[in-house]
């Protein structure tokens, strides 16, 4: 088992914000990769990040983007105090990014590829209100009141955007380059588009152009839990959207969701959530 890979479930949320003190928390952050994003914006003192061969001083107002499976590690300038913003995210998974739009994982990769930096300057995150956008991400996460996750999607995309499009000022092409990337880096984005078909774990791993014990792994190795699992869970998560911000009646969340019929639906989410849609919506409304 590698050591330095830390796990994720993204399955709940494709992200997760949050403020990191080294007196508070566990400090440094040993080397260590994972297959999310990651997104570093210093407050108070001035990070050392030790990203592959290269060392990045991030002071405060800069942002470091990593991108997935790069090792790295985090410590402070002089063992100074440091606070910093974090955003983990699985950009697949923010899965409303019109289909016209430029694949952002490719484009993420081609530019690390062609080793463009990914360190911005403290005036480029102002002018673009990064800096405003990340800390919105973190207090919404933090406060978690009505509906945060919708406008954390809201400010992630504003934030994606504007990375691109610093990226695209400083002569980075938006046309996907020639970096292929895993295709299981794109599965989760694929279930979320054909959710109201009979997705099969054996017709995803031909889709993955791999077989279907390997397939299998591969995915739990990366994203925590079963593939069967997973497809349930974001039916669920599906299921309980409708709920909440619609009155379509069950019968037509059921088809939209992909279940055979409204009573298997029904039987999942009692076992899942602990209650029936019905209750569920009604107490939701009473709140």
């Amino acid at each position: 088992m590698d050591t330095q890979y830390e796990p994720s479930n993204p399955l709940s949320m494709p992200f997760d914000c949050f403020e990191y003190d080294s007196e508070k928390d566990a400090f440094p952050i040993r080397e260590h990769w994972h297959y999310f994003s990651e997104l570093l914006m210093a407050e108070e003192g001035t990070l050392m990040v030790q990203q592959g061969d290269t060392l990045h001083r991030v002071t405060p107002g800069e942002i470091l983007f990593i991108n997935p499976q790069n090792h790295h590690s985090i410590d402070s300038q002089n063992g100074e105090h440091v606070r910093y913003l974090v955003i983990k995210l699985d950009l697949n998974q923010l899965s409303e990014i019109p289909s016209y739009a430029p694949d952002l994982r490719t484009m993420m990769l081609e530019a690390e590829r062609l080793r463009i930096p990914m360190h911005l300057s403290a005036k480029d995150v102002s002018e673009y209100h990064m800096d405003f956008m990340v800390r919105q991400c973190v207090q919404e996460c933090t406060e978690q009141q009505y509906a945060y996750d919708l406008k954390v999607r809201a400010l992630l995309y504003l934030i994606a955007t504007a990375l691109v499009r610093i990226l695209i000022r400083d002569g980075f092409s938006a046309e996907p380059g020639t970096t292929k990337a895993d295709p299981l880096y794109s599965i989760t984005h694929y279930v979320d588009q054909h959710i109201r078909e009979n997705l099969k774990v054996e017709e995803l791993a031909r889709y993955c152009g791999l077989s279907y014990p390997w397939f299998a792994r591969r995915f739990r190795e990366m994203y925590g839990i079963g593939c069967k699992e997973y497809i349930e869970k974001v039916r669920i998560s599906k299921v309980e959207h409708y709920l909440l911000f619609t009155d379509y009646d069950l019968r037509y969340i059921s088809r939209e969701t992909g279940y055979a019929d409204c009573s298997h639906m029904i039987k999942d989410f009692r076992r899942l959530m602990g209650t029936t849609p019905g209750q569920f919506r009604q107490e939701r409304k009473k709140t």
